[in-house]
């Protein structure tokens, strides 16, 4: 009896995570763009085609003086993203490695100059090894994912800034 009774407790709480993402998805603002679902640890992944905009600091913090207002500028030319930046994401949901085994040197590090076809990471999904590589002559600027997580499908993985 108990056989029979546990796939439909476990379908009623997929049904039920299901309808709960539905309210999500009619209640929070913007175009989604994917949802996904797990039954096995009930897990929801839910992304929009652009995210929310976060409420503004402005009426949080008091006004600045001028001086500082003209020092604003260059912080966030620093924190500006190099012109014609290349993203490098993750073709599809696996573990991602920045090695070929554990101990290894990473494939790339940052600052490293990589040609197409060049690898930069493996995923593994499905006990299947799948190379990431490039597709573009540049500098690795930035490497986002960790080795070992587990990373979603068009996750950023890698910035790289073309070279000549």
């Amino acid at each position: 009896m108990s056989t029979e009774t546990k796939p439909a407790t476990e379908a009623m709480s997929v049904e039920e995570l299901r309808a709960q993402t539905r309210l999500l998805a009619d209640e929070l603002p913007g175009t989604l763009r994917r949802i996904t679902l797990r039954a096995g640890g009930i897990s929801v992944d839910v992304e929009w085609e652009n995210a929310p905009a976060a409420a503004p600091a402005a009426p949080l913090a008091p006004a600045a003086p001028a001086a500082p207002a003209a020092a604003a500028p260059e912080a966030p030319a620093e924190d500006a993203p190099p012109a014609g930046l290349v993203k490098v994401t993750a073709p599809l949901v696996g573990t991602y490695y920045q090695a070929s085994s554990p101990g290894s040197e990473a494939f790339v590090k940052v600052g490293d100059i990589v040609e197409p076809g060049h690898q930069l990471a493996i995923i593994e999904a499905m006990k299947l090894l799948n190379s990431i590589t490039a597709e573009v002559k540049g500098r690795v600027h930035a490497i986002h994912a960790q080795d070992g997580e587990v990373v979603e499908y068009a996750q950023p993985l890698f910035d790289l800034v073309p070279v000549d």
